[in-house]
């Protein structure tokens, strides 16, 4: 059974978030970096993961980049809202919600156009 490219970059995208945040969470631990810094890591870290699974997945299909890739930061970002419904829901809040999904639009969509570059002329 085949797994859709859009189901791989988003597992990509996914995996990349939790290993990076569990790497700036011990570097922040065991160093003496303040914990002030981990709201905007967390961004940046949420910002590549998008990134990068976009850029897979349109690589696969090598056409329409920014469709694919903003389609993959749509579900990263639904993915990421179910969570926090199930796990915290008190930390919704508007700026926040137009914040993170604009970023995850378009950081997806870039990646998206990167993708396409990279392909092989599929």
């Amino acid at each position: 059974m085949r797994i859709p490219a859009e189901l791989k970059g988003l597992g990509i995208a996914v995996a990349m978030s939790i290993i990076l945040c569990t790497v700036a969470a011990a570097v922040v631990y065991y160093t003496g970096i303040r914990e002030t810094v981990l709201n905007p890591l967390g961004k940046t870290i949420m910002v590549m993961s998008v990134f990068t699974g976009a850029a897979m997945v349109t690589r696969a299909y090598g056409n329409r980049g920014l469709v694919r890739g903003a389609t993959l930061g749509l579900m990263f970002f639904v993915l990421m809202l179910i969570t926090t419904f199930l796990t915290q829901p008190t930390q919704i809040y508007i700026m926040g919600f137009i914040y993170t999904v604009t970023a995850c639009l378009i950081s997806g969509a870039l990646g998206g156009v990167l993708g396409v570059g990279m392909s092989e002329g599929r």
